[in-house]
């Protein structure tokens, strides 16, 4: 889950870190657009009365005069207008951004088709007859009803910096940049601000998709890069693609910037949205109906806008959706969605579905705090080349996306190349200009993209700028790459704690520079306050990357805590991190090897089989019966070996990951559950203690409940049916310090309780604004309201129980005791809090409602930084 917001914002901590730095660079001062021109009727040639001309995307416009001319002035020019009028269609014509006048003639042609009847109840809104109609035909409408389509995309992305603040624009570090800066000419938003660009792309994708069973894919034909060094190319090219903003507003909810808004034509927009019908008007060769939507409570994640719909099929053929300011969402000024759809033609010419044709999508985000910094994300599709109910076979969809040619990063000018490296980028050339023109059309490259890309350059030839480039990799990665090797992971590289005191650490990884196919990572660890060197390698061969196949081996000797296994902790590694600070209840040294084989032979089942030995040597008084049919006659040890092997599976049907270099990472998991279930088998081999078997299992997934938000639960459960040492059994995680960890035992000490068998429920609901969106003054502060229950139901059969010893160790400190729990009496924590409080900060309070014996806290108010949308 970490990774998942981490990549689904694309990184939206690394755009913050330039914010900072080249927020100087957006002063400008505010030109004044104007275009002007005649409506004239398509048939005819004469002028139209009193038609309605706008800008597209935003609420400017003016009528035309009795004869057809009209003048519109704005500081924002977006790039086409919309014209309408009473009998004719509605059409978009095309604005060149550039100039500050442009006269235009523009052709209105007629509307020419009957309306279908519309039921309208007596006292109704009119509006609302229109949306039943539209949910009626829903199943003829929704292009998921189709079994399979594929098309082609085009798709241009910007990342631009625009919002300054005074406080920033004395940064002395600024000024080699401006200085640069300002010898080109500015490129501009729709306000008329001085943009910064900081990144474009551009890409041409194949999209397919399968019905039954569902199943996505995205074929990245090609994809051209130009900006700011701090994500990885092959990384970008994954989500620019033509479908990474594809919204199906025939959903009920929408998932845009991982928050669920509820859509104007899902099945309670009745609920989240007053209606209003406009007019009846024309778009391209569909008449439909216009009706404006405007939220009931602006707090809640919903839209403001106005959409078409036929009036022959009730298909929606245009919507502009935005989102107001006022909206219970972080970072975010102002976001606008715009859909244009076509209706899908089988192979007899019926019309099965409607399909995304033109889409746009514009989102303005700032920091926090007056002197916060702002950019903007643009990003533009075309589709065409529709091929409909002809689907691959299964086996096609293993991969959600594919990155056929590497992305072209920065790429070097044509008049500093020379023999086969210039007769390449001559050929991209043509490459890309065949494609805009075919694929992108209006929607390709603009002559202010051009320009845009030319500031870039100018603004990466700058010194400060390219050291920027690597503090921010280093910032939201973690990881510093110098060519084939990434140094790190910073987070871990200090720590202190009562065992180690001072803990230095240092590793690297290789990358892909270094190789395709192996992967080897290593570092090294030093205590001063136990004065011993740490350290680990492993070795990952891939042997297959479209059915993901790997094979390794790694070794450690490290300081290990009980109850920390990545399977236990949920793969919290923040969790993990921060646990070395403070108190390490728990520790033992552990020297550990494994070898290991994983493949995925299915789309989201992952099988593991691991054999491998781990010691364990407490830094805690503990002792065990070696034999314990003697009881307290039975010599005892501290510490034991363990050897095993283990097979696992994981089952995340719905999840879809990216490809970072040599890196599989997870980024979305749709709302079925993800299992994973592991046996393993303790053996005498390799110089085992124990023979035994252990079986685990765990469910995770999130459920959206409509307006009271969104739950997500962790379902764990174990079984060990054989006598072992409590350290080899399940002890549970607590969490005893002052942060709050979801899907732990926040008021449970480090291994308070452990059992041989177990089943626990961690479960927390986000009601986000439900609440306080309705709760004058406090609605403003945009908090969201959290709910939380923790359920632990174990136990540990006396047979078990009899290898404990409850002895002094030899140096004279009682033996360390773990708790048993009550098999009819489950351990039971509750919790409610806030979040978002100042936009990063959840405060949470935690009730331990049973097992309480003397000295136990029953309550604790925790906190968690956040940073989401």
């Amino acid at each position: 889950m970490q990774h998942m917001h981490f990549y689904t914002s694309l990184r939206f901590g690394a755009f913050a870190t330039l914010f900072w730095l080249l927020a100087q660079l957006a002063q400008a001062q505010t030109p004044t657009y104007v275009v002007s021109g005649t409506v004239v009727d398509a048939r005819t040639g004469e002028g139209v009365p009193f038609s309605s001309v706008a800008l597209v995307g935003r609420s400017v416009g003016v009528t035309s005069d009795d004869k057809g001319v009209f003048t519109l002035k704005t500081t924002r020019l977006t790039d086409s207008l919309y014209v309408s009028s009473m009998g004719f269609g509605i059409k978009r014509f095309a604005l060149d951004k550039t100039k500050l006048n442009q006269v235009l003639l523009l052709k209105l042609p007629p509307a020419g088709r009957v309306l279908q009847e519309v039921v309208v109840r007596a006292g109704e809104n009119p509006a609302w007859g229109i949306l039943r109609n539209v949910r009626k035909n829903i199943d003829k409408n929704d292009r998921r009803r189709i079994r399979a389509y594929e098309y082609d995309s085009y798709s241009k992305t910007a990342v631009s910096l625009t919002h300054i603040s005074d406080k920033l624009r004395s940064n002395p570090l600024i000024k080699k940049v401006m200085a640069a800066m300002d010898k080109k000419d500015s490129v501009t938003d729709d306000l008329g601000r001085k943009m910064m660009p900081l990144m474009m792309t551009e890409s041409v994708s194949r999209y397919f998709y399968r019905e039954s069973p569902e199943r996505k894919h995205e074929d990245i034909v090609k994809t051209r890069l130009k900006g700011m060094d701090i994500v990885e190319p092959e990384i970008l090219s994954q989500f620019v693609g033509g479908n990474a903003l594809s919204y199906n507003f025939y959903q009920n909810y929408l998932r845009v910037l991982g928050k669920d808004f509820a859509s104007p034509v899902g099945a309670d927009w009745k609920g989240w949205y007053s209606m209003y019908l406009a007019d009846t008007t024309k778009i391209g060769d569909f008449v439909c109906y216009e009706i404006q939507f405007d939220p009931k409570n602006k707090q809640d994640l919903v839209f403001t806008g106005k959409m078409y719909i036929d009036t022959t099929t009730f298909a929606l053929t245009m919507i502009e959706a935005k989102v107001g300011a006022e909206a219970n969402l972080n970072y975010v000024r102002r976001m606008e969605i715009e859909q244009e759809l076509e209706p899908a033609l089988d192979s007899a010419g019926n019309k099965i579905g409607w399909m995304p044709v033109s889409m746009r999508t514009t989102a303005e985000v700032y920091g926090v705090g007056k002197n916060s910094v702002g950019a903007m994300l643009q990003q533009t599709t075309r589709n065409s080349g529709f091929l409909l109910n002809q689907p691959k076979p299964l086996s096609y969809y293993d991969r959600t996306v594919s990155v056929a040619d590497t992305a072209k990063s920065n790429t070097t000018a044509l008049e500093e190349l020379e023999g086969d490296d210039k007769q390449a980028a001559l050929a991209d050339e043509a490459y890309w200009a065949n494609a805009r023109k075919k694929l992108g059309g209006m929607d390709s490259l603009s002559t202010n993209d051009r320009k845009a890309q030319g500031l870039i350059d100018t603004l990466r030839a700058v010194p400060i700028v390219r050291t920027t480039e690597i503090l921010t990799r280093i910032a939201t990665t973690g990881w510093y790459r110098r060519g084939p090797v990434d140094w790190g992971p910073y987070p871990y590289a200090v720590a202190v704690n009562n065992i180690e005191g001072l803990r230095l650490r240092a590793g690297f990884r290789t990358n892909g520079n270094f190789s395709k196919s192996m992967v080897f990572r290593a570092y090294t660890a030093y205590g001063t306050g136990d004065a011993r060197f740490k350290g680990g390698a492993e070795l990952d061969f891939i042997l297959s990357r479209r059915k993901w196949t790997i094979m390794g081996a790694r070794a450690s000797y490290d300081l290990d805590r009980l109850g920390f296994t990545p399977e236990l902790i949920n793969g919290n590694k923040i969790f993990q991190a921060f646990s070395r600070f403070g108190k390490y209840q728990g520790g033992f040294y552990n020297n550990q090897q494994e070898i290991y084989v994983r493949t995925e032979p299915l789309k989201g089942v992952m099988l593991t089989a691991t054999l491998g030995d781990r010691t364990f040597v407490p830094t805690f008084p503990f002792h065990y019966r070696v034999n314990p049919e003697m009881d307290d006659n039975s010599p005892t040890r501290p510490d034991f070996t363990d050897s095993y092997w283990s097979v696992e599976a994981r089952l995340a049907r719905q999840e879809t990951y990216v490809m970072d270099g040599n890196e599989r990472i997870p980024v979305a998991t749709k709302r079925t559950p993800v299992l994973w279930i592991k046996y393993q088998r303790g053996q005498r081999i390799l110089g085992g203690d124990f023979i035994y078997h252990r079986f685990s299992f765990r469910a995770f997934q999130t459920l959206k409940f409509g307006k009271m938000g969104r739950s997500s639960y962790v379902l764990q459960a174990g079984y060990i049916p054989s006598r072992l040492p409590a350290p080899l059994l399940f002890p549970h995680t607590g969490n005893p310090t002052f942060f709050f960890a979801p899907n732990t035992f926040n008021r449970m000490q480090f291994y308070e309780f452990v059992s041989d068998r177990f089943m626990s429920l961690h479960w927390q609901h986000n009601f986000d604004g439900v609440l306080f969106n309705r709760i004058p003054l406090i609605k403003k502060l945009n908090w969201r309201l959290w709910g939380n229950a923790d359920v632990l139901w174990g136990s540990r059969q006396p047979r078990s129980r009899q290898v404990d010893s409850p002895r002094p160790v030899p140096s004279g400190q009682p033996s360390t005791v773990f708790g048993v729990l009550n098999p009819d009496i489950p351990y039971i924590e509750a919790g409610y809090g806030i979040s978002n409080i100042f936009k990063f900060l959840r405060i949470q309070a935690v009730h331990r409602l049973n097992y309480l014996t003397p000295g136990t806290d029953r309550f604790i108010i925790k906190g968690a930084v956040e940073f989401s949308f």
